[in-house]
């Protein structure tokens, strides 16, 4: 569980139906749906020519999604207007969200695998694959890590302030955030937004920044 003085911000404004609680696995902030989901990540099958867009949350990961999938589809502009997430699928995507209980209670909500199944989704896509990612780099699966695959790692960083702002405009936008600017940067200083810490998630990459499969970028 989350602990520490913070917990009554993320409590009070993130706890709903579709979200329960929270758990930090590997020092990291996830909803604790992750219990039932690390696992499969970990023993994920990892494949040569997959290539991987890593970030912390709110960083430039879907303009920098966007300009990988064009350049290694030869621009094709066409099949880019297929949705983003269905071209390249959001590995964390189910266990964001309450989806096995909130589901069954809205019949008519209809969703598809990508959201309510991402790593089967993922593990059944043709090659090459374009996988996105917000997990550190230590809780990737462990093949991406062994560095016995040519699979590439993109990961993206950007300003600690400009990252917090658009991060609570995001919360504000998406999950109904209600609280302040003050009470969200309090959350984010204090490592308890999902996916924190900021500067350890950074240091994650940067460390591997001479790895032959990982590129490096600021935006």
């Amino acid at each position: 569980d989350i602990e520490g003085p913070s917990k009554h911000l993320l409590e009070k404004y993130f706890l709903t139906c579709f979200r329960h609680g929270y758990l930090r696995t590997g020092g990291c902030v996830v909803p604790v749906y992750f219990k039932q989901f690390g696992d499969a990540v970990q023993s994920m099958e990892i494949r040569d020519d997959d290539v991987w867009v890593c970030s912390f949350p709110k960083t430039g990961t879907t303009w920098t999604q966007e300009m990988v999938w064009c350049i290694a589809n030869d621009l094709d502009f066409e099949g880019a207007k297929v949705n983003l997430p269905e071209r390249f699928p959001f590995l964390e995507h189910t266990p964001l969200f309450n989806y096995e209980d909130v589901l069954p209670q809205h019949p008519d909500l209809k969703l598809p695998d990508y959201v309510i199944n991402s790593v089967t989704y993922i593990n059944t896509m043709p090659s090459p694959r374009f996988i996105k990612s917000h997990l550190p780099y230590h809780l990737l699966p462990t093949q991406l890590r062994s560095g016995k695959t040519q699979a590439k790692i993109i990961y993206t960083a950007r300003n600690s302030k400009d990252t917090c702002l658009s991060y609570f405009h995001h919360c504000q936008l998406l999950e109904g955030y209600k609280g302040s600017f003050d009470e969200f940067a309090e959350l984010f200083i204090t490592d308890s937004v999902i996916f924190a810490p900021f500067w350890d998630h950074i240091l994650s990459y940067w460390n591997r920044r001479d790895d032959p499969n990982l590129l490096f970028l600021k935006f």
